[in-house]
């Protein structure tokens, strides 16, 4: 077991100053939720670590909603104004599902023929820094995948919140560099802080086995929707979708894109990605001649389909994991108040699946 080490709660200011990054995202309060907010440019904003996870994801931050990847005019492309640009970053306030989405984008990004150099840098810069759980969102299903609800790798640093301050686990070189400029405000974790440390721990998977009773999405969920599901099922579980495709955006695993040329000035232009999503009608369309199949998937129903099967079948035998998290946004954000655990259970992801 990794050393562990103590931050008094007033100590957590002084920890976000150690480190050395022009940008600093952290979690801070909100009414209704927390949300990242940039402590560099709002120093005011209150840090909350205790609250649930915040209902954006951080997939934002290392695929953007809309970025230029590409400048080119009649004479080439411009090597320079095509290289992926970021400084150091560091985003406070992951989760563990966040922490597994970062594991799948990875797969996606940077574990094919082809490396993402713009994702790829942002990682290689990024330095993270993750939070226990230790007030669950009602939405949240993590335990019902397998996972915890409190990151086991992939940290730079991880904070466990206890009732006089944090615990804190060093993950990397960099983790361990936030912590030595601490000097005296961190001391060694006492067997009194440990034993709270795996309370509080045991108290959120506890919590969310209650919420979710009833669920444990398994390896055979993948045959159940493969095989077993029909059309009239799968028209149930999605009626009250309005193709808003807000499950997508907020997913911290989709990453479906779409690339377009636009002018960038006189004998200038740049191609640029942006989301995109496969809830969406115009997802699936293909050009072709008069009279040919515009799209695979005209249906509404068919494309939900899609995207549950994509997260639940697909992606274990493309990737070998799960493309959900269990972070439960995609049930926060919906317009049509579907609950992807009620589906999966109607689908046969239940306690017997």
């Amino acid at each position: 077991m990794a050393k562990l080490f103590f931050l008094g709660e007033r100590s957590l200011k002084r920890l976000l100053e150690s480190i050395e990054a022009a940008e600093v995202y952290a979690s801070v309060r909100r009414e209704r939720s927390s949300e990242y907010c940039n402590v560099r440019q709002v120093p005011e904003a209150e840090v909350s670590l205790r609250q649930p996870r915040p209902s954006a994801s951080p997939k934002s931050f290392l695929q953007p909603a809309k970025e230029r990847v590409a400048v080119y005019s009649t004479a080439g492309t411009s090597a320079e104004e095509s290289c992926p640009m970021c400084g150091e970053r560091a985003l406070v306030g992951l989760r563990g599902c966040d922490m597994k989405a970062m594991e799948y984008l990875d797969k996606v990004f940077r574990g094919g023929d082809f490396q993402d150099p713009f994702y790829d840098a942002r990682r290689n810069a990024d330095i993270l820094i993750t939070v226990d759980c230790v007030t669950p969102h009602e939405a949240c299903f993590c335990t019902a995948l397998g996972g915890k609800p409190f990151a086991e790798s992939g940290f730079d640093l991880n904070l466990t919140p206890i009732d006089s301050g944090y615990l804190l686990e060093v993950g990397s070189e960099k983790g361990q560099a936030i912590l030595d400029k601490m000097g005296a405000e961190v001391s060694e974790a006492t067997p009194a802080q440990l034993k709270e440390r795996e309370t509080v721990r045991q108290k959120a998977v506890e919590t969310l086995e209650k919420q979710n009773e009833g669920l444990r999405v398994t390896d055979r969920i993948r045959e159940v929707l493969l095989s077993e599901v029909k059309s009239d099922e799968w028209s149930r579980a999605m009626a009250d979708c309005v193709e808003c495709a807000a499950c997508t955006f907020i997913c911290p695993t989709c990453h479906c894109f779409y690339l377009y040329d636009q002018t960038a000035g006189p004998e200038k232009f740049e191609r640029v990605r942006s989301w995109d999503s496969c809830i969406l009608g115009d997802y699936h369309r293909m050009a072709g001649p008069k009279g040919a199949k515009p799209s695979p998937r005209p249906g509404l129903v068919s494309r939900c389909a899609n995207r549950v099967l994509h997260k639940y079948a697909f992606s274990p035998t493309q990737y070998g994991m799960l493309g959900c998290t269990g972070c439960g946004r995609c049930i926060e954000a919906c317009f049509g108040k579907i609950d992807i655990r009620k589906v999966l259970k109607e689908l046969g992801g239940g306690e017997d699946a």
